[in-house]
């Protein structure tokens, strides 16, 4: 499909996405092919369009293809105001803690819009990005999906060039079940919504896998030719690929 280009013209917002830096954690302190918010919200969208036939398939008219395609550009754009709070934080904070968060998020909101303006490639700036915040619309469910698609794909890259550090996110513990294998797979539940789309379109749940870093290599331009067996992580870097090109996926930036 085609896609008209989604330009926002916010004056200093892309700069201020490319300083913050993805995966930022003691956990993953080295990361070859580390990225930035900025690269990634384009990811999202790029994963979010080649996905959009199968979307239609299962919801044609109760899907807004240009709300969705907006939100995946903006979705994580609180971060400017707020840092980018691991996923893996997250999960371990009490209930006071995570409140605390969501205000300090809901706060940011109106702040951005005064920034930046009001509208966002049409839609309305503050909706959208209380639509990423409370995933209450069909569209905002799906791009929260692939928010989390493509770190799980930044973390089986990074594994599948040997870097250890990213067993965890990319879900090697745990019997092939945890981290990103894990959130991935807990979406039909969370969203009961999206439990048809799984149902008509499996191949988007990542399966469980295991292997260890040790016997791989940082990638090189033939090696990402090279099919290595686990479809989901072959998905991600075919998008990537296309829109993108190779540079970003072999260029290591950070050394063991």
């Amino acid at each position: 499909m085609e896609f008209t280009p989604i330009d926002l013209n916010f004056d200093g917002r892309e700069a201020a996405l490319a300083r913050i830096k993805r995966y930022i954690h003691h956990i993953t302190p080295i990361m070859f092919y580390r990225t930035n918010d900025l690269l990634h919200l384009r990811r999202v969208l790029w994963h979010l369009e080649e996905a959009i036939p199968d979307i239609l398939d299962v919801y044609r008219n109760d899907f807004d293809v240009d709300f969705a395609r907006t939100l995946a550009v903006v979705h994580d754009d609180v971060e400017i105001l707020t840092g980018d709070v691991q996923l893996y934080d997250k999960e371990y904070m009490t209930r006071e803690e995570l409140e605390a968060l969501a205000e300090e998020e809901r706060t940011a909101i109106p702040r951005l819009s005064r920034m930046y303006g009001p509208i966002a490639n049409g839609p309305d700036y503050e909706e959208l990005l209380t639509a990423a915040k409370e995933k209450r619309r069909l569209e905002a469910k799906i791009v929260s999906f692939f928010d989390k698609f493509d770190g799980g794909g930044e973390a089986w890259h990074e594994v599948f060039a040997g870097n250890h550090h990213f067993l965890l996110p990319a879900g090697i513990h745990y019997g092939g079940r945890g981290g990103y294998v894990r959130r991935l797979n807990d979406f039909p539940n969370k969203y009961p919504e999206m439990a048809v789309f799984f149902e008509r379109h499996p191949d988007y749940l990542p399966q469980p896998f295991s292997f260890t870093a040790d016997t791989n290599k940082p990638h090189t331009e033939e090696s990402l030719q090279r099919d290595t067996g686990y479809p989901p992580y072959e998905k991600w870097k075919r998008t990537i690929i296309k829109h993108e090109g190779i540079e970003n996926l072999v260029k290591q930036v950070e050394f063991l």
